[in-house]
């Protein structure tokens, strides 16, 4: 039984990403390489997507996971900011220093909207678009709803983002009852932001009890029924309040693929679907003509 819960709290992981570098003139880390042009103050958008995009990484990842879609980004002219977070935490996964997003939930919202903050500072505008992975789609929600960040933001955009809590394809109770037998234990295997994750978790709780949006913000949500991480698909889906315009787009009803939770870094559909999620105007909802297609694009991938 202890090696199938072991196991369980493992699964979540989504892989490594590349060495730490500096982030050009900031004090913040990234993973991207230099090359990808991105984390400039000097930026000045030429496309639709007019406010600077800040991409937010998910759990065990760091901002390197996003070099699919920063050249789309590019491509529409768009100023790109990616900056790593939460490397602070004492589990088995601090062992690798490229393994980010493992720390206390409530101190990696802090340092997030510190990142917002800053983006704001140097760039001089308003307001940021947000696009969160899975963890990264939590902060979307810490940051417009516990820092009050909302009026900062224009768009949100979410791949299998964790809103709710997630049950783990199912095993949430007994995750749950682990954790609560031997929190400390639990924390060191998963990371302390992997076990506030789970559903029913007293963060989650927390969190829950805000509403999932903030009028003013155009909200995309984007999840795929194959994905066995974040799980049900209503985790991922938002729920708008008076003046907000959400979106709750399942890639397999709207574009025929379901990439696993990992892969939706990489599928040029779903990645597709964050640029329709950049751009739409309000109001729009999703069709399968703005869907891309691509080999990555299978069920399952």
């Amino acid at each position: 039984m202890s090696r199938r819960i072991v196991a369980v709290l493992a699964a979540a992981a989504l892989g490594l990403s590349a060495p730490i570098a500096n982030a050009s003139q900031s004090e913040w880390e990234s993973s991207v390489p230099e090359s990808f042009g991105i984390n400039e103050p000097s930026c000045v958008p030429s496309g639709q997507i007019v406010e600077p995009v800040v991409l937010l990484h998910g759990t065990y990842n760091n901002a390197g996971v996003w070099k699919s879609l920063i050249p789309m980004l590019k491509d529409q002219g768009a100023c790109v900011w990616a900056f790593d977070y939460g490397a602070d935490d004492v589990s088995l996964q601090n062992a690798s220093p490229s393994t980010k997003a493992i720390s206390d939930l409530d101190d990696a919202a802090e340092e997030i909207a510190r990142h917002v903050d800053y983006v704001r500072a140097v760039t001089g505008a308003e307001k940021v678009d947000l696009v969160g992975h899975s963890q990264g789609g939590t902060h979307i929600k810490t940051y417009t709803q516990m820092y009050g960040g909302a009026e900062h933001v224009a768009r949100a955009v979410a791949l299998g983002g964790n809103f709710h809590g997630t049950t783990l394809g199912g095993q949430g109770e007994g995750l749950a009852n682990f954790i609560a037998f031997a929190p400390r234990l639990a924390a060191f295997l998963a990371s302390t932001a992997g076990i506030q994750q789970v559903v029913g978790s007293e963060f989650m709780q927390r969190l829950n009890a805000l509403p999932d949006t903030a009028p003013g913000v155009l909200y995309t949500s984007i999840y795929s029924p194959a994905d066995t991480t974040v799980t049900p698909n209503s985790s991922s889906q938002l729920v708008a309040v008076d003046g907000a315009d959400v979106v709750n787009l399942d890639l397999g009803e709207v574009c025929g693929v379901a990439p696993r939770h990992d892969k939706l870094l990489t599928d040029r559909t779903a990645l597709s679907q964050v640029i329709f999620g950049l751009k739409r105007a309000p109001g729009e909802g999703p069709r399968p003509s703005t869907c891309v297609s691509g080999e990555s694009s299978t069920v399952g991938s």
